[in-house]
């Protein structure tokens, strides 16, 4: 009877051990599991955040690209300029230069009486000296005369008269044309043809004006 007590005792001891072993096999399996998992996760992690790292510098290289300062002209303002002068413009466009060959002042062209007093035509030479095509209406946008330095001016109204020889087409680098620019103006005892102070203010372009003396438009 002792004998089979001693086998069970014996057989209970294996088994109650057998069990402690396949649960800390369990455990250790689960533990490595889990080990695992996180290992896994935050190597995720990490490589989400350095794909982020780069979008982000990604993002900060383009904007610096993109990204470029005001426009400073390099070409210093003119301001005292009289007929047969040349104006040398630099703008946020591009640069060009203006030559005022001559002005007349006639009260009416073409069978048309100004509105005002009388209408001042000017014979201009426009010179493309930047390094791509424009129009001439572009090189000619914001010009000007005016009485008053102060006070807005008048633009271009040459496309209403058929006689006047208009500035017109495309110029290429380097390439010039010359025409007529025509407005009405009050009667002064000078004038001014210029770039409206509107985008000369701004900082768009550089200044220049022409003085015109009545006297010598007539």
């Amino acid at each position: 009877m002792k004998k089979w007590l001693v086998v069970l005792l014996v057989i209970v001891t294996l088994v109650i051990s057998a069990c402690s072993d396949g649960e800390d096999n369990k455990g250790d399996e689960e533990q490595n599991l889990n080990e695992t998992m996180e290992g896994n996760n935050t190597s995720e992690e990490e490589k989400k955040g350095e794909e982020e790292t780069e979008n982000d510098s990604s993002i900060e290289d383009e904007d610096s690209e993109d990204s470029s300062g005001p426009f400073e002209t390099q070409t210093e303002d003119q301001l005292d300029l009289a007929i047969g002068d040349t104006g040398k413009f630099d703008t946020d466009l591009t640069t060009y230069e203006i030559t005022l060959n001559g002005a007349e002042i006639k009260s009416e062209v073409d069978d048309i009486t100004s509105q005002l007093d009388d209408f001042i035509i000017l014979d201009i030479t426009v010179k493309n000296t930047g390094d791509k095509s424009h129009t001439v209406q572009d090189l000619l946008y914001g010009l000007e005369v005016t009485f008053d330095l102060e006070s807005t001016g008048y633009q271009d109204y040459s496309e209403d008269f058929p006689s006047l020889e208009k500035l017109e087409g495309e110029l290429s680098p380097g390439e010039q044309t010359s025409g007529e620019f025509i407005t009405e103006i009050p009667n002064a005892e000078e004038y001014f043809f210029r770039l409206r102070s509107g985008i000369t203010g701004a900082g768009s372009s550089n200044e220049v004006i022409w003085t015109i003396p009545a006297e010598q438009a007539k």
